[in-house]
């Protein structure tokens, strides 16, 4: 057998054309900021250029594998299937849904900078998600300075303090809800929300301002029944609630989007739909079952169901692992919403599935070697 010649390193793709000059223009730009008083901006400056072009560094040692998996891959997808439901929330809450938006990307990056630059690391394109999942989470009645508040608290107490993108064992967009949740919860979670109504060219001041009106799960924990709640409406309707609540059928397509290019796994989803059916048959034993298409198309369902319960990072690595947390989460989901006083459990059920998540994972290996070890 010949031995294999030395492998070489593998460099970053070069950009051709246009491109290329735009990329040796944030070069140079880098270059200066680093030799310049304003050497701690440089982590934005590296943002930017790593949001656009592959990374500067070559691979010096093995294993030297090229593949089209990165955080662009996984970031930039899902920014592109909540960007329609961003759009129609503008269109009908007005000029401050963008607003919370650019707030939300501002104070994200001013954080990750300050610990980029203490650890003299790279911002990474995580925060463009936390940021749009921020605004998606909450109302529009939501006072800026809360809305801030959560930003910071999420990024560093739900990243940050863990050592950064890769290593948060929960959704830091929840993590800041569910600080400013716990202090805050009337101007976070408000018993009624603004109806959607066209609101384009104006910025929503407050809630008395406009007509507003119960969720379909408020009502349901009144012990009113929903009007027209029946599936085509619920589905093809614009719902009041969380700016990302806004329509069901978006955020059905955007789901669907991300499990076509596999940036979502199709498991975490549908054990959440598995485990949901079972929470209500569980709650049928004890009182009325509840409607199951009312659970699944209102509310923060769909949105927790495709795009935080599926963070690669907080959810099992193994294909058992993510059908248990996934039907974990479901079954949650209504356990909390049937028998505590919140009308909603998205949230809380999310951030328990991925405190469980390890446990998940350890127990699946465990018992995997142990039937390896019988057949020995």
């Amino acid at each position: 057998m010949k031995d294999h010649e030395p492998m070489k390193a593998v460099g970053p793709m070069k950009a051709v054309g246009p491109m290329a000059r735009i990329a040796r223009f944030f070069d140079r730009v880098g270059d200066r900021v680093k030799r310049s008083p304003a050497a701690p901006l440089y982590p934005l400056v590296e943002a930017v250029n790593a949001a656009m072009f592959s990374p500067d560094e070559n691979t010096t040692q093995a294993p030297f594998v090229r593949d089209a998996l990165s955080t662009k891959r996984f970031v930039i997808p899902v920014v592109m299937a909540l960007f329609p439901v961003l759009a129609l929330a503008t269109w009908f809450y007005g000029l401050k849904v963008p607003v919370m938006l650019l707030v939300a990307y501002a104070t994200g990056a001013v954080v990750e900078s300050i610990f980029a630059w203490t650890r003299n690391e790279h911002i990474h394109e995580g925060f463009l998600v936390t940021g749009i999942l921020m605004v998606m989470i909450f109302p529009v009645t939501t006072p800026l300075w809360v809305f801030v508040i959560a930003t910071v608290f999420g990024i560093v107490f739900g990243k940050e303090v863990f050592g950064g993108v890769g290593q948060n064992p929960v959704n830091p967009a929840l993590v800041g809800r569910m600080f400013v949740f716990l202090s805050w919860p009337a101007l976070v979670a408000p018993s009624a929300y603004p109806e959607p109504v066209y609101r384009l060219t104006t910025w929503f001041s407050s809630a008395a301002d406009a007509v507003t009106s119960a969720t379909p799960l408020a009502m349901l924990k009144l012990g009113e029944v929903p009007p027209d709640a029946s599936m085509v409406n619920l589905l093809w309707q614009l719902k009041p609630g969380c700016i990302g609540e806004i329509s069901s059928l978006l955020l059905i397509l955007g789901g669907l989007y991300l499990v076509f290019v596999r940036v979502v796994n199709f498991r975490i989803p549908l054990g959440m739909i598995a485990g949901s059916v079972a929470g209500a048959a569980l709650v049928a034993v004890f009182r009325p079952m509840p409607d199951l298409m009312t659970q699944w198309l209102s509310g923060g369902f769909l949105l927790g169901m495709f795009f935080m319960a599926t963070d690669p990072v907080t959810i099992p690595t193994t294909r058992t692992g993510k059908w248990i947390a996934g039907g974990l989460c479901g079954f949650l989901v209504v356990m909390i919403r049937q028998f505590t006083p919140l009308v909603e459990g998205v949230m809380f059920a999310i951030v328990l599935m991925n405190l469980s998540s390890p446990l998940i994972d350890e127990g699946i290996l465990a018992l995997r070697l142990r039937r390896e070890s019988r057949h020995e």
